[in-house]
């Protein structure tokens, strides 16, 4: 999620053209590169081949940046040289060579100090705090992500709630790192919200992501998988396969860590988080699932299919030389030993992932590996050593017993002062707001006084022209009513037309009830969640059934023969997306619709994905917003 942050915080990617594939594309801007003699124009395709190459070629992204900041430094141009430093720092951080990033993120933050472009210099520290979050480096990323506030206005416009958002869900990522899982679920709540608000939905996904590891951390497991299964419905629908993948595992996760253990849907998210990160050459997602799946056959006892998956991760783990992965997959295999009473290869392995754990500074891991090596040990009859690895376990144990408990007190305290704050900020509030009731007060006692010092005369003008003012304001008032008496028929009209929502046709409800059965068919799993929507399908059509002709009559009527517009549109639209177009001109919600129609919400955001494509809308098009157009 954290590369997102970097992408979304500085750059808007686009593509012009879905037909060719990436490779295709690269050598048609290489070739437009050398055809094209303006320099701006240069500076633009380099930026277009660093985004094509920025998750894929490393070396070429930050090659393509170097051009891009030779280009602008000659031609002498600010804005995008800063823009370049930019491009350079994000390539430089995708590789993690954090130095490097950096070095090039402060070279653009001070052009843009020259420039005053305030967003910039905001997400530009930003970038900075994700590189030090990488680099576990916590209280130095919340100090810069701190420096980036102020240059931030979410008042202002969208791209500042934008920055705002991010601002949150990286706070809350560094928080949830420190184990203040309070502090960083109330910033994963803020940055969902404002996501929702701006409409942005991608980073509404990575924020409900985000709110559900904090739950899951919390214990809260049945929120979590809300939280996280919502998310990785909006991924699916915008076909964001590396964050459905990363939501796969996370799901999978809390499957495997609830009590009892639900094997079958763990097993099932494991595989399909493995299968993403596959299917799209993401060789660290699929590393990280993979071990989290191997440790879970461990944790159930199936010691021949652990194995076969931690070798796989070994295969990447050495590839991208990830000694933390190394630490993951040691400790299991010394754990797996240690159940197969193989204690000398499990010392062996133990003692590894220790050693590795150490080095990182990973203390959880650490008080692990010394229980282990303790219990094989013992188990071997070396009751001396044994000891001496159990009291290195309590007293690692303590120290981050008492670290949680500092941690704890800290989200307390911080708490209770800023309750504190805003207790006394309202007191404040309240004084002030008595002393300029008191001051208008004797101001108005003041005008009194005056007004009494007029004649009679000035009084009687003064009535007089009261007087033609009232009638002039009676005459205001009437037109005002009779304005509002023509909108409230038109309200009646489409209250008429919302009251005839719920009728729809037979043979949708058979089609519906047709596709929930082939769904059962095709996945018994989710013959629980399916079978809980039939019965509901089936208590609904008991309601009164009348023709769908009748709403469009009324609709039509109040929309000025949307349907027809509609079709204008897309010849092949049918009866049941006009439907859905209706309901969302409407302004119902995803939630309302899926009430209406008898589905689930995925459902409606699955056929409201089909409906966009069929209205020729690209990504970044707002249905709704078209529809209302109409």
């Amino acid at each position: 999620m954290i590369f997102r942050y970097i992408i979304l915080i500085c750059l808007v990617f686009s593509l012009n053209s879905f037909a060719q594939t990436r490779s295709e594309k690269i050598e048609t801007l290489k070739q437009e590169l050398k055809q094209t003699e303006n320099k701006v124009e240069q500076i633009k395709v380099l930026e277009n081949l660093w985004k094509l190459t920025q998750y894929n070629d490393d070396l070429a992204a930050i090659d393509y940046a170097k051009q891009a900041i030779n280009i602008a430094e000659k031609q002498n141009l600010p804005e995008e040289l800063a823009r370049a430093y930019e491009r350079l720092g994000i390539a430089h951080s995708n590789i993690s060579n954090y130095d490097a990033s950096n070095k090039a993120y402060l070279k653009a933050i001070d052009i843009h100090k020259t420039l005053k472009n305030k967003r910039f210099i905001s997400s530009l520290y930003m970038n900075q705090a994700i590189n030090l979050k990488s680099q576990s480096k916590l209280d130095s990323a919340l100090y810069y992500m701190d420096k980036s506030e102020p240059f931030i206005d979410e008042r202002c416009c969208k791209d500042d709630s934008i920055l705002m958002i991010n601002l949150n869900s990286i706070k809350a990522q560094v928080l949830m790192e420190q184990g203040k899982y309070v502090l960083s679920l109330d910033k994963a709540l803020k940055a969902t919200e404002l996501s929702k608000l701006v409409n942005d939905s991608i980073q509404y996904a990575d924020n409900l992501a985000l709110v559900g590891n904090n739950n899951q951390a919390l214990g809260n497991n049945e929120v979590a998988l809300d939280y996280l299964k919502e998310s990785l419905i909006i991924y699916r629908i915008y076909e964001d396969t590396y964050f459905e993948s990363q939501a796969a595992k996370d799901i999978a996760e809390v499957y495997a860590g609830k009590s009892p253990v639900e094997i079958d849907s763990a097993k099932f998210y494991f595989n399909s988080s493995v299968t993403l990160a596959r299917d799209i050459n993401t060789p660290y997602i699929e590393m990280q699932a993979l071990n989290s799946f191997g440790e879970f056959l461990l944790n159930i006892n199936e010691f021949e299919r652990s194995k076969d998956i931690f070798s796989q991760s070994q295969i990447i783990t050495n590839q991208l030389k990830d000694d933390f992965s190394q630490s993951r997959i040691d400790l299991a295999l010394g754990k797996m030993y240690y159940s197969e009473k193989k204690y000398n290869q499990a010392l062996t392995k133990t003692k590894e992932a220790l050693k590795l754990k150490q080095q990182i500074g990973l203390l959880p891991g650490a008080i692990e590996a010394n229980q282990y090596l303790s219990k094989i040990y013992k188990a071997k009859g070396d009751f001396k050593i044994a000891l001496q690895y159990q009291e290195d376990y309590t007293t690692l144990a303590d120290s981050l017993y008492n670290k949680e408990k500092a941690i704890k007190f800290d989200e307390l305290q911080t708490k209770f002062d800023t309750e504190k704050k805003e207790a006394e900020i309202a007191f404040q509030n309240k004084e002030i707001e008595a002393l300029n009731v008191k001051a208008e007060n004797d101001k108005l006692t003041k005008m009194l006084y005056g007004i009494g010092m007029f004649s009679f005369l000035a009084i009687s003008g003064l009535l007089y022209f009261g007087f033609k003012q009232r009638i002039k304001k009676n005459k205001i008032e009437r037109d005002k009513q009779e304005e509002i008496y023509k909108q409230e028929i038109a309200f009646k009209k489409k209250e008429l037309a919302s009251q005839t929502l719920h009728l729809v046709q037979k043979s949708s409800f058979i089609q519906e009830l047709k596709e929930n059965l082939e769904k059962i068919k095709q996945s018994p799993e989710l013959f629980k969640v399916e079978f809980r929507r039939l019965v509901m399908l089936l208590k609904k059509e008991s309601a009164e059934d009348k023709d769908w002709e009748v709403f469009k009559s009324y609709f039509s009527e109040v929309h000025n023969n949307f349907d027809q517009k509609i079709k204008a549109i897309s010849e092949d639209i049918t009866e049941k997306e006009i439907r859905l177009a209706s309901f969302l001109r409407m302004n119902l919600s995803t939630k309302e619709i899926a009430t209406m129609l008898n589905v689930l919400p995925d459902s409606v955001l699955k056929s409201k994905y089909r409906l966009k494509k069929k209205l020729q809308l690209n990504k970044e098009d707002d249905l709704t917003q078209f529809l209302n157009t109409l």
